[in-house]
């Protein structure tokens, strides 16, 4: 009997698919990265700006790549505009908030950024808003204000606007002493930062950002 060597070798083909499945049908599909603007204010003199990506964002980044399994892409912008001059000091929450919003609308459509669940967009500043607030957003919000005062200052309003809240914030005995969450409402001196988020919150933003898959 003659070999019809071509249909035999479309045989044994179909047979290695069956089974060697290509790589990339086991492959996991990689969730939305989050994407951080930070604008630093005028006011934070250059040799503040030397470790700042490692003081305030760099544990951060680690800490939500490993419970959100999406990378983080951080910007770090120095250069002078309307945003880094914004007057950010204020007792009006309220209308600090819209400002700051209308300003950042208005870099979002002159640049075309997106403007959605996992692009957040922070202005760094070296002091805090008023005597008593040293940052604010929204919850699930895009845009937020942090000041350097604190190193979790930053990670405390990126974690709001990733859906983190107050209430699911902990205070930890660590190493021998207590610490705070990122997302700790009132600081204590006394406490140091654990400079991590809380379980609770850990489960929130995770959560909340699996509608953006």
């Amino acid at each position: 009997m003659k070999m019809n060597f071509k249909r035999l070798a479309v045989l044994l083909g179909a047979v290695l698919l069956l089974n060697f499945p290509p790589a990339y049908a086991n492959e996991v599909k990689e969730k939305r990265p989050l994407f951080l603007y930070v604008f630093l204010h005028d006011d934070i003199p250059a040799f503040e700006r030397t470790d700042l990506k490692r003081d305030y964002f760099s544990w951060m980044i680690k800490d939500l790549e490993s419970f959100t399994g999406r990378r983080v892409y951080l910007d770090i912008i120095e250069k002078k505009s309307t945003l880094s001059g914004f007057a950010y000091k204020t007792t009006d929450l309220k209308r600090g908030k819209q400002e700051w919003d209308h300003l950042v609308d208005q870099y979002i459509q002159e640049n075309n950024l997106p403007r959605n669940g996992t692009t957040k967009y922070l202005l760094l500043t070296r002091h805090p808003v008023n005597k008593k607030i040293l940052g604010y957003t929204r919850e699930k919000h895009y845009t937020a204000i942090a000041s350097m005062q604190t190193y979790a200052a930053a990670a405390h309003e990126i974690g709001h606007m990733l859906g983190g809240t107050h209430e699911h914030s902990e205070v930890l005995f660590r190493g021998g002493w207590w610490c705070e969450t990122n997302i700790t409402p009132t600081r204590e001196k006394i406490r140091s930062n654990c400079y991590v988020y809380s379980d609770k919150n850990k489960k929130i933003i995770a959560e909340h950002l699996n509608q953006f898959p």
